[in-house]
């Protein structure tokens, strides 16, 4: 039941009255299915015995009304009549089966964009601590398995309805029998289930397991390419891939034996048995013509029927195998997500940061009891070691962290979800590590925003690489993946484009130019102080170069954060401005 809630969760509740509605149209479609065995055994009834014509009162009325004149012409019309029915029946089975798929399907896609749609609305925090292999899984591989769960769930409804319609026909046409056969049926359902679907479950998790492995030797793999052929250590990464998917082969082996395997069994012991019962009949009364018809019923009952327990043996193992899925999405559902408005906030005056305390878990705090002013258009550098928390005030101030305690104010105003939103679309920011994807310059710059060639050019030419672009493809050449096919220099200056596309107020560079050379990052830092003057800027560096010319410096050390008064004092550097890698 626990499951059930779990999944129903997941469900909205116009998805919940669709499948309400496919219950009550299987619960038609089951009642047809047994109709159609009924008419068959009526049909092998007449046939065998025209007598049977004579002595039944429905039969005399549609032979009058028919106004047949011999009995094989009763036939002939009873047999049309069975033919058009049964195509009547495949069509609406047909149907049916495109609903049922349709609205499993659609959960697929559905799922797939709630959980993509959380994601991105994950608190930064939270993304900071997930693994991108694992929110990789959970959005295409947990959201087809979950949509594998519903179909599953939803064959073994309509299949339950189609057995136990033709079971009570079964049981109103021979009792005895078919007590028998139930007895030996759900031994058999018994031992399968036993057998092999607590292994399956197990399997699930498993394969579960080893994609996000296989999953996380990629990203990595990919992301270190460069240091893989540097250092020529394919081996273990490929051993480690290698035996990830033979892991996750063996399991979707034994999972793929195990599904077919009820069915097998199912269908060789049932056929048995009913061939058993011929040829006890048979050997009873040396003359099986008076039970033709029951024994026709029981044939095509059988099947219509083993099918069903199979496919509802099938359905089961299958939410046991993926059952995974649900507790997987589960865990990536408990994440706060954010929910902000769309109030205005303007910035005139300043910023100002009020007794801010962060940290990233109770025995790492960053920030305890911080003040600081930013007034509107000043150049502020923030340095420090590497792990006293320079980024993560920059995080805070752009609204990607909350602070545990204290509050930003943005001209007096306090930052708060109403008005983050917006106050976000007012930063530019050009990180250490800058993700190109395989697209033209252009898209890179855009980055889903509202496209105007025009801005393009102009933010290319603040960042003093259009000329370059020019002799190139302009702004419609490919980057590669990761902007593979520029140099770091160029990779940087897209960067402060993109930046600058949205004309922010406040620009902020967080080590952006620290895997520089000392003279392209000069080139980078006067590109950037030359920007207009209105906007604001926040650097954390390491060199001395990158944040001298900054109006006001400060210095986080110990959680706290100090205002350096002399710069070159605390590098050690009064006079020798030439060597520039000195760490804060």
């Amino acid at each position: 039941m626990n499951f059930i809630k779990k999944l129903s969760r997941l469900l909205s509740r116009r998805e919940k009255k669709i499948i309400i509605f496919l219950f009550f149209v299987s619960i038609f479609v089951s009642l047809m299915e047994t109709f159609s065995l009924s008419l068959i055994m009526l049909f092998a009834t007449v046939a065998t015995n025209f007598s049977n014509i004579n002595s039944n009162k429905y039969y005399q009325y549609f032979y009058s009304f028919f106004r047949c004149n011999h009995h094989y012409q009763f036939v002939m019309i009873m047999g049309s009549f069975l033919i058009v029915f049964y195509f009547f029946r495949g069509g609406v089975i047909t149907f049916f089966s495109y609903l049922q798929s349709r609205f499993s399907q659609n959960r697929f896609k559905s799922f797939a964009f709630r959980f993509f749609q959380n994601y991105l609305n994950f608190e930064y925090k939270d993304f900071t601590s997930s693994h991108p292999a694992k929110i990789s899984r959970v959005i295409t591989g947990d959201a087809a398995q979950v949509t594998s769960i519903i179909s599953a769930m939803m064959m073994i409804c309509s299949e339950s309805l189609t057995v136990i319609f033709i079971y009570f026909s079964l049981l109103y046409v021979n009792w005895k029998m078919t007590f028998v056969l139930t007895v030996l049926l759900s031994v058999k359902v018994f031992f399968i289930v036993k057998t092999f679907s607590k292994r399956l479950e197990n399997l699930g998790k498993e394969s579960r397991k080893l994609s996000i492995k296989l999953g996380k030797v990629f990203g990595e793999s990919f992301r270190n390419f460069k240091l893989i052929k540097l250092l020529s250590n394919e081996k273990p990464i490929l051993k480690s891939f290698e035996m990830a998917s033979w892991g996750l082969v063996k399991a979707n082996i034994l999972n793929a034996v195990l599904q077919n395997l009820p069915r097998i069994i199912l269908e060789t012991l049932g056929f048995s048995i009913l061939i058993s019962l011929i040829m006890y009949v048979v050997y009873t009364y040396n003359d099986a013509t008076r039970v033709i018809p029951i024994i026709t019923m029981y044939a095509f009952a059988f099947y219509r029927f083993l099918p069903s327990i199979n496919k509802m043996l099938t359905s089961y193992n299958q939410i046991r195998f993926n059952k995974s899925a649900i507790d997987g999405i589960q865990e990536f559902l408990v994440y706060d997500l954010e929910d902000l408005g769309n109030d205005n906030v303007n910035f005139t005056k300043n910023i100002e940061l009020k007794n801010i305390s962060f940290s990233y878990d109770e025995n790492n705090k960053i920030l305890n009891k911080v003040n600081l002013k930013i007034t509107k258009g000043q150049r502020t550098a923030f340095i420090g070691e590497s792990g006293a928390g320079k980024s993560t005030i920059a995080d805070i101030i752009m609204g990607l962290y909350r602070p545990e305690e204290g509050s930003i104010f943005i001209d007096g105003k306090k930052l708060d979800r109403k008005n983050l939103k917006e106050w976000r679309k007012k930063i530019g920011y050009i990180p250490q590590q800058i993700y190109l994807f395989d697209g033209t310059v252009a898209e890179n710059i855009v980055f889903g925003r509202e496209y105007n060639e025009n801005k393009v050019i102009e933010v290319l030419k603040k960042a003093n690489i259009y000329d370059f672009l020019l002799t190139q493809g302009g702004i419609y050449s490919k980057t590669g993946e990761s902007g593979i096919k520029l140099s770091g220099g160029q990779v940087q200056r897209i960067a402060i484009a993109r930046a600058l596309y949205s004309n922010p107020q406040v620009l902020v560079l967080d080590e952006a130019t620290s895997a520089l050379d000392n003279e392209t990052e000069t080139k980078i830092m006067n590109e950037i102080y030359n920007l207009e003057r209105d906007k604001t800027l926040i650097i954390i560096a390491h060199r001395l170069s990158t944040v001298e010319r900054c109006e006001t410096i400060y210095k986080i050390d110990s959680k706290k954060i100090t205002l350096v008064e002399d710069l070159y004092e605390l590098y050690n550097k009064k006079s020798d401005k030439n060597i520039k890698q000195v760490q804060a």
